[in-house]
């Protein structure tokens, strides 16, 4: 296969896409601005063990990003745990696992409890999710839930997730969320299992870097891209911080807000600028002891400034971490919020004595704290969203676009990155193809 293609963004799509390409022939460069593939799915070390600055997980039902963890050689690693969830509310943590618990959740009346069982029910029993594109999400779940379940629950939910945008959220989006836990119980109340790459999914980008090598991707690291060369209504190749790239196709990968400086501006896509989007912030904070025994909790308290409580070694065993209990702390924010621009470590220890003072926590048993903060974690999905997905071949010839922008209603993950990287792999390698047959 003739042709050269450069690959914007080394996260775990745009590696899929690079090692597809590869292998159908073409000549690839990866260009990748930090100094290791990865994206979203960074990492640093606690007491010798590869940890995620953001916490990631995998869903039984994700067979692309299993598969390629199987293909480079670490299914063994792939453990599949079980995983409990919970709800914070009236100063407590309420376990949400199961109908049973659903019926123990004194916050709400016995009348609210079974109603909210029924939503639970029917809301993932949506087949056509497009009609719910231009519904509120907010309307949807109260229509089903009861509004004291809605006020109570699913309110903080979404405002913890989209802050002062929540009631701009599609329910098809919320559609997404629970078709996707539904897939992974045997009925609705059941408890799903979670996979989780012991040691660290840095163990996949580090794989990830030998195999491209090995198959002879020209994989350059700490490269960042200035533009998009565009000659005659098609890309010619990509300027980067070390000089010109010429190629016949480019893959942009990267967040969706980085595109449109990259081309002219009469060639933008306006789609591009028109999607806002989310940061987020994770406080890792290590602990001596086990905070509560429930390994996901949905912060239901506008009182509390974060809206995520992840106790990672309440899935992984507090062995993988020498001991020390880890827990993330979890909000996402709009560009507008002050949490965009707030001193990071001030944030972090508001956060830590919010939880210390609810949790009953011993300063002493905080051994570490660890924040992290990213502009853009996700795109902000609003009303309509659907209308507004920009496509996998953009309107310049040769450049193609593969973001978690475009994976709606389903939310960014490392599954969507995978299947969305090939899907342009294979587009790329289809135009490349029908070019050559057409000479």
């Amino acid at each position: 296969m003739p042709g050269r293609v450069a690959v914007i963004g080394g996260g775990v799509g745009g590696a899929t896409a690079a090692l597809q390409l590869r292998r159908a022939g073409t000549d690839v460069v990866l260009l990748e601005s930090g100094p290791a593939l990865g994206g979203l799915v960074a990492s640093f070390a606690l007491n010798g063990t590869p940890l995620e600055c953001f916490y990631h997980h995998v869903f039984p039902h994700e067979r692309e990003i299993a598969a390629l963890i199987g293909e480079l050689g670490l299914a063994s690693k792939l453990d599949w745990l079980p995983s409990t969830i919970g709800v914070y509310s009236d100063r407590r943590v309420w376990p949400f696992t199961t109908a049973l618990d659903l019926l123990r959740f004194r916050p709400l009346g016995v009348r609210d409890r079974l109603k909210a069982g029924l939503g639970a029910l029917t809301l993932p029993r949506v087949r056509d999710w497009t009609a719910l594109d231009a519904v509120p999400a907010r309307d949807w779940l109260a229509g089903a839930s009861g509004e004291p379940m809605t006020r109570l629950v699913w309110d903080p939910i979404l405002a913890q997730k989209f802050s002062g945008a929540a009631a701009g959220v599609p329910a098809a989006w919320m559609w997404g969320r629970l078709s996707q836990r539904a897939s992974n119980r045997r009925n609705p109340f059941g408890r799903e299992r979670l996979g989780y790459l012991r040691g660290g999914f840095k163990q996949l980008f580090a794989a990830l870097e030998q195999r491209l090598t090995a198959e002879g991707v020209d994989l350059r690291l700490e490269q960042r891209v200035s533009a998009i060369d565009v000659a005659d209504g098609g890309v010619t190749g990509v300027s980067t911080t070390s000089g010109t790239v010429e190629a016949d196709a480019v893959l942009y990968a990267g967040t969706l807000p980085g595109l449109p400086k990259l081309v002219p501006d009469a060639m933008a896509d306006p789609r591009w600028s028109a999607i806002g989007g989310l940061g987020a912030m994770c406080v890792i904070v290590e602990l001596r002891r086990a905070l509560q025994d429930l390994y996901w909790v949905n912060v239901c308290d506008p009182t509390l400034p974060f809206g995520g409580l992840i106790e990672h070694t309440n899935l992984v065993p507090a062995a993988d971490y020498g001991g020390s209990h880890v827990l993330y702390l979890s909000r996402y924010f709009t560009t507008d919020e002050p949490l965009a621009t707030a001193d990071v470590r001030s944030e972090a220890d508001r956060w830590v004595a919010a939880l210390a003072e609810r949790f009953s926590l011993d300063p002493s048993d905080v051994v570490s704290v660890h924040p992290f903060r990213t502009p853009y974690a996700a795109p902000l999905v609003t009303l309509g969203y659907r209308a507004g997905i920009p496509p996998l071949r953009s309107s310049i010839g040769g450049l193609y676009v593969s973001t978690t922008a475009q994976v709606y209603p389903q939310d960014r993950g490392m599954n969507e990155a995978v299947r969305g990287g090939t899907d342009a792999a294979r587009a790329i390698v289809a135009d490349l193809h029908r070019a050559v047959v057409g000479t």
